[in-house]
């Protein structure tokens, strides 16, 4: 996916919506719980996990206002890199996160349709992020929407896309070195 698409469609039924909701609630409970290894085996091997830079203002053809640059990221991720990135955090030297962050995911306003493809989902969801770190007071709050793409595997849903547009033009902590 490069840029979320905006236009109405149905949304997917009620057991199709209320499965990809549990696994959304799965999902941060696994990022909530830093179990990045089994968080790894709800990607798909083509994933693309990207966050752009977030602009005042950028006209698109027609008028319409982004909000995101579409060649400019925070995180452009594939597996390989997004591997990379937890087998750094295994190992104790990635101190972006020594101590680890402590994190919990709000997941809200989950909406389902169907994708591009018969076997794929198109999952738009709220995620309001708290962070925190050492035994200090002070936390991060950061609020995006997510734009996924969840591809049908045998009889599981896998990850296969996921675009993340934060609500802040600036990013709101000091790294990211975790998962929305």
């Amino acid at each position: 996916m490069t840029t979320p698409t905006y236009t109405a469609q149905p949304l997917a039924d009620r057991a199709t919506r209320d499965e990809i909701v549990e696994l959304l609630h799965l999902e941060a409970e696994l990022l909530d719980d830093g179990l990045l290894r089994e968080w790894l085996s709800l990607l798909t091997d083509d994933v693309t996990y990207r966050v752009p830079v977030r602009v005042h203002k950028e006209v698109l053809e027609g008028g319409r206002v982004s909000g995101v640059q579409t060649n400019s990221f925070h995180m452009d991720e594939s597996r390989t890199s997004i591997e990379m990135r937890v087998e750094r955090v295994e190992t104790g030297f990635a101190w972006a996160e020594e101590p680890p962050s402590r994190l919990r995911h709000h997941i809200g306003n989950i909406r389902v349709r169907p994708g591009a493809t018969e076997d794929e989902l198109a999952v738009r969801s709220n995620v309001l992020l708290y962070r925190s770190r050492w035994d200090r007071a002070a936390h991060d709050l950061i609020s995006c929407e997510r734009h996924d793409t969840w591809r049908r595997a045998g009889d599981v849903w896998r990850l296969a896309d996921r675009w993340v547009v934060l609500d802040s033009a600036s990013v709101p902590t000091h790294n990211l070195s975790f998962f929305f």
